[in-house]
């Protein structure tokens, strides 16, 4: 079975409940110790994508991408 529907949707249910968070901490809240970041950066652009997450700040060290619910 696919995981991504369900990864989608915990990411969405993430950003809705705690806005602001980066990648990293988003995988972190996900697969614990285990953060996969680069499938998490994935999943999030598909939010953002099909218009269920906005992302705001350069995506730099400084100022990494946050991501929010779509206003």
């Amino acid at each position: 079975m696919d995981q991504k529907p369900i990864i989608m949707d915990v990411l969405a249910f993430l950003i809705e409940n705690g806005p602001g968070r980066t990648a990293s901490e988003l995988a972190e809240a996900i697969f614990a110790d285990k953060a996969y970041q680069q499938r998490v950066n994935s999943d999030c652009n598909l939010l953002v994508d099909r218009k269920r997450a906005e992302r705001r700040g350069h995506g730099v060290p400084g100022d990494p991408y946050r991501y929010y619910p779509r206003a």
